[in-house]
């Protein structure tokens, strides 16, 4: 969030206060001030011209040779810009003259033709990251004058950030509240006032709310009568200075006001709001909107919406629609101050993708109460820009009026809590400098909280955050805890370390491996780089990128063993992986990398490993970490065998994958041998892991019930949904196993055959033959509803 300096004191009085005294000010009070810029930081030399005659250069098709007169002189400028003309106004950089960009413009000559300077762009001054030409400046701008001084570049950018629970501070009049509690000094509130016309807004146009908890408050007003134009240089400029682009006078005004006070407001072109009809409503799903960015978006029916009599004309709190927008053709207004539910807004703006000046407002929450006053604020504005006349009266929905929340505030509490003493006429000051309408009654001061801070001041524990933070953290004098020589224990770490010795305990050999990875290897698996983060100063073409899966690295390392005949390959990793996030840092995500390949010893004999077995190592990774996985068959990971994959779920939550590399992968490779991978979220499991609670249950009394149960089902019934059957319908079941899944001879073609043996055991008694047969009963009827049957 951007505000100036100058800004500021037209809402209180801080002429004795530069612009980093004010800057520290705020930063103290908890409004963490990130920069300080001075507005005309850089710009030397630059004087305001008007251009007297534009010949063609010679040489040139694309150039322009400009007579532009400076007041002293007339100066020879050559420039490329196409919107210049003979009387324009603009700001020249002269020769010696220095830019915000850093740039130095010196005479030269322009394919053969002397430039004496340099015509500016908004973009060459430092206002706007970029322009389509030369900054025209007003006719009747003075020249030869500072461009400093013309556009008011004598000012200071104050740029902050806020807490989500101070929206209240995201404006000038926000800003001016917390100066006026720390220095007790008035706020001074902005012009309001305005013409009305002889014509009255409920004859003008009509208003619906049919959604009272998506939108509490809304407040129309129709202006009749305008001629929009460009805004004057002063608002531009201001608009610029806090990084917003000037469109047209009646939005920059709305943009103006949503600044300065806080509350989003938006314009209709009355005339193209069908029926003149405004109607608040969700939208119905599947209905399309082109919204001001140029954007078709499609809305579903949790969207809030402003709608004619036939469509939505705004996405209520987001942005406004394309078809219904202000132009320079625009000459009747309706304009909308509302307050929209912050949830409502949140969805939908995620939803869409879409965060704009107003959903970031409204999704902290706006002042409910600020709605009128922040509209009659445009409207004077407006009618100061454009003329016009506001319609008598306007078109209200308000049923519920905010009621203040009514808190005890006791000084000796406080006290108590904050370690110093603030004495109680000190509180009783700051409280009421920030808005907050007190009371003093016997020991304690009743508090009304005012509509601006409902959002985030509901107990007494918020007033007495209120009071340290005006009062002076500095003023708090610093204890230190009491320290014990028991370190506490990191449980990330050491559950890695142990986690490590159970997979060596599984056969396998840890591998280590740098995070960094290559194009070449990354193609092996048809995997896109460009979903990697890119290293600036890469060692070689062989570490360009930071890896996101270990597996490729495990891969190569089992190709390098095999092609020196060491084809039985056990690995596994534990290592961080970087995902792009679009900010300055990746993500970084623990993970678990295990790869096996070759042979295993069984019995007498060896045999080779199947996807069996990796799965095997996986579910003892659950088992050891008191985890339930699911195991779903997918083909969704194309590196990897189509019939032999599978995902790897907890409560239905992807944590990772495993299965048999893709032939075409090992093709890839120029290997034979069968590689099997699997790959999982060793944070997820840690923390799911962490949140598992060890019950310890008597050893039983009485002895156990054994039944078999051998099953035909179709081949791609997982034996997992099987078990969760069994399971859930199997009262005093121990014990579930899985001794046996057949198919051949005697198993009829497309179904296998799956056998297991149930443990059943009561705590308080002997169960008997019928009671264990009853329940088993009961298992293979649900069983049935799946397809399962006995095998006779």
């Amino acid at each position: 969030m951007k505000v100036t300096y100058n800004w500021i004191k037209e809402f209180i009085d801080i002429d004795d206060l530069s612009a980093n005294e004010v800057a520290e000010i705020l930063t103290d009070v908890g409004i963490e001030v990130d920069s300080v810029r001075y507005a005309g930081e850089n710009i030397e030399k630059v004087v305001t011209g008007k251009i007297i005659e534009i010949s063609k250069h010679p040489n040139a098709d694309k150039l322009r040779i400009c007579q532009v007169d400076i007041g002293e002189t007339v100066l020879q400028i050559v420039t490329g810009a196409d919107n210049v003309f003979e009387g324009a106004v603009v700001p020249v950089a002269l020769h010696g003259s220095k830019l915000p960009t850093g740039v130095r413009i010196k005479r030269s000559k322009l394919r053969g033709v002397v430039s004496n300077g340099m015509l500016c762009s908004e973009e060459e001054l430092g206002l706007t990251e970029s322009s389509s030409g030369i900054m025209i400046l007003p006719d009747d701008t003075p020249i030869g004058k500072d461009v400093k001084e013309v556009l008011n570049l004598d000012d200071w950018i104050i740029e902050y950030e806020i807490t989500t629970n101070r929206p209240d501070a995201l404006s000038v009049l926000g800003i001016a509240r917390e100066l006026k509690a720390v220095l007790g000094r008035q706020l001074k509130l902005p012009d309001t006032s305005f013409d009305l016309g002889d014509f009255k807004a409920e004859d003008e146009a009509s208003l619906s709310v049919l959604d009272p908890a998506g939108c509490p408050r809304y407040e129309g007003f129709v202006v009749k009568g305008i001629e929009n134009r460009e805004s004057p240089l002063w608002m531009k400029v201001r608009l610029y200075l806090v990084g917003l682009r000037p469109i047209n006078a009646v939005v920059d005004v709305t943009n103006y006001v949503m600044y300065e006070l806080g509350q989003p407001l938006h314009a209709f072109d009355l005339e193209k709001i069908s029926e003149r009809e405004v109607v608040v409503r969700r939208a119905r799903e599947g209905e399309k909107i082109k919204t001001l960015d140029g954007v078709e978006r499609e809305l579903t029916k949790d969207d809030l919406v402003i709608a004619d009599s036939e469509k939505p004309i705004a996405v209520a709190g987001v942005m406004g629609g394309e078809e219904s927008g202000t132009d320079f053709t625009t000459r009747e207004l309706f304009l909308e101050s509302a307050h929209f539910d912050p949830m409502s807004i949140r969805r939908t703006s995620k939803r869409l993708g879409l965060s704009t000046d107003a959903s970031y407002r409204f999704e902290r929450g706006a002042d409910i109460e600020a709605c009128k006053f922040a509209a009659e604020r445009a409207l004077h504005l407006i009618q100061r820009l454009t003329g016009g006349k506001v319609a008598q009266g306007n078109l209200s929905f308000y049923p519920k009026p905010y009621t203040p929340k009514v808190i005890a505030f006791n000084p000796e509490r406080a006290t108590k809590l904050l370690g110093v003493q603030v004495p109680a006429r000190k509180s009783f000051e700051i409280l009421s400098g920030l808005g907050f309408q007190v009371r003093k009654e016997q020991d304690y001061i009743v508090v009304k909280v005012p509509s601006w801070r409902r959002y985030d001041v509901s107990r007494e524990i918020d007033l007495i955050e209120e009071v340290v933070r005006i009062y002076g953290m500095k003023n708090v004098v610093s204890t230190y805890p009491l320290m014990h020589s028991e370190i506490e224990r990191n449980f990330d770490y050491f559950k890695v370390s142990e986690l490590k010795d159970f997979l060596s305990s599984l056969g396998l050999n840890e591998a280590i491996n740098y995070s960094f990875i290559g194009e070449s290897l990354y193609s092996k698996f048809g995997l896109p780089v460009e979903n990697l983060v890119k290293i600036s100063n890469p060692l070689s073409e062989e570490w360009v990128y930071m890896r996101n899966f270990i597996f490729p690295s495990l891969v190569k390392n089992a190709v390098t063993n095999i092609n020196r005949n060491e084809r039985d390959v056990f690995l596994f990793e534990v290592s961080k992986v970087f995902n792009p996030t679009g900010k300055e840092l990746p993500e970084e995500v623990l993970k678990l990398g295990v790869l096996i390949s070759g042979e295993v010893p069984e019995l007498w004999k060896r045999r080779r490993v199947d996807f069996y077995d990796i799965k095997g190592i996986v579910e003892s990774l659950g088992e050891y970490l008191k985890l339930r996985l699911e195991f779903k068959r997918t083909e969704k990971f194309h590196f990897l065998h189509p019939g032999q994959s599978a995902e790897v779920l907890v409560d239905g939550k992807h944590v990772g994958f495993l299965g048999k590399l893709h032939p075409d992968v090992n093709e890839a490779f120029d290997v034979n041998e069968e590689i099997f991978v699997a790959e999982v979220n060793l944070e997820e499991f840690l923390k799911l892991s962490k949140e598992t609670r060890t019950t310890f249950k008597p050893i039983p009394k009485f002895p156990p019930v054994k039944r078999d149960l051998s099953l035909i089902v179709d081949r791609d019934v997982p034996v997992s949904e099987i078990e969760q059957v069994i399971e859930e319908s199997g009262k005093y079941l121990e014990r579930l196993e899985l001794f046996d899944v057949y198919e051949g001879k005697g198993i009829p073609e497309g179904k296998k055959s799956v056998a297991f043996s149930l443990t059943f055991r009561a705590l308080d008694r002997t169960l008997s033959d019928e009671e264990v047969n009853r329940i088993v009963d009961g298992i293979i009827k649900e069983l049935s509803k799946i397809g399962a049957t006995l095998r006779g």
